[in-house]
């Protein structure tokens, strides 16, 4: 099934490999850009096109002359869903891609696409929460299309991977690396779910094969099972041939001596079991991940190595 796509970022980490994958599997694509090139990739079959996706005189003209069945946005706004709906009235799919951040904290394990997420708590991507749930109000009223990823933790090459202190701050892994000693809160027991980026990105691939069955719905895309951050950790301790000492203390007490560390979206959100169930994205898609969490762990590290990064 040939299908006309555009892709609102499509020279991005993830956007690049949705082009990149469509393309491959001989779909028309065109990207939408800004200019900027964060992804490197063979762009055979892609057409380029600079613009800006809140702007309405771009979006009047891009759909005027293109008749597209499928858009891509991998960050979308709440704004774009009435942008797309006024200029791409006709328009058969709408991928969204939003993440699993919605689901915190988690009542439940493996959470699925079920649980609960409309309502702030005190972890959850609210402002995310509100864009899908203004989507699918909209799919609900005939208006708009929508189907909705939620990644789980994303890695893979071109990413510096989380690191124990909640972010994606590459110094964790340098003193790692030179065997530094390293103080994190006590995280071992947490469970952790991540993604690579390829496959993330082949699951929005197979969702142009289901045109109908996936209109309106939520599908968590992620590796198989969870792991525990230590396990994790100990992962890129192997891989880097660390024998860094790893000390303890209470979390709100790291930015005492790591002043980049906040608890806020951070080690709040880090000390939050994620664990996920794919099973839908599996039966609907049929999409199987390459990679373990481990394995996107030590893709990422190796991508740092060879960038200069690490």
């Amino acid at each position: 099934m040939k299908r006309k796509v555009v892709i609102f970022g499509a020279t991005g980490e993830i956007g690049g490999r949705i082009a990149f994958l469509a393309a491959a599997a001989g779909h028309d694509v065109t990207g939408v850009t800004r200019g900027k090139r964060q992804f490197e990739f063979d762009a055979k079959g892609i057409r380029f096109i600079e613009g800006d996706k809140t702007d309405e005189t771009f979006l009047a003209q891009l759909a005027k002359e293109n008749k597209f069945n499928v858009i891509i946005d991998t960050v979308p706004n709440k704004l774009n869903v009435d942008l797309y709906e006024k200029y791409f009235p006709g328009i058969e799919n709408v991928f969204f891609c939003s993440s699993t951040g919605t689901f915190v904290p988690l009542q439940y394990f493996p959470a699925d696409e079920n649980h609960p997420w409309r309502e702030e708590t005190a972890f959850n991507f609210y402002p995310q929460c509100v864009r899908d749930s203004y989507a699918l109000e909209r799919y609900a009223a005939g208006k708009f299309p929508v189907t909705i990823f939620r990644p789980t933790n994303i890695i893979g090459e071109g990413r510096v991977p989380l690191e124990l202190w909640g972010a994606r701050d590459i110094e964790f892994f340098r003193k790692l690396k030179a065997g530094e000693p390293i103080t994190i809160a006590p995280c071992e027991n947490i469970m952790i779910q991540s993604g690579y980026n390829w496959d993330l990105a082949s699951a929005f691939v197979l969702a142009l094969e289901h045109p109908d069955e996936v209109r309106g719905e939520i599908f968590i895309i992620s590796c198989k099972k969870a792991i525990t951050l230590g396990t994790y950790l100990q992962t890129a301790m192997d891989y880097l041939g660390s024998h860094s000492e790893i000390s303890h203390c209470p979390a709100e007490k790291l930015v005492d001596i790591y002043p980049q560390v906040t608890m806020h979206w951070r080690m709040d959100f880090l000390l939050c079991h994620m664990n996920l169930d794919i099973s839908k994205a599996e039966r609907i898609l049929g999409y199987s991940p390459t990679k373990t969490t481990q394995e996107g762990l030590i893709a990422s590290l190796r991508w740092c190595e060879s960038s200069g990064k690490l």
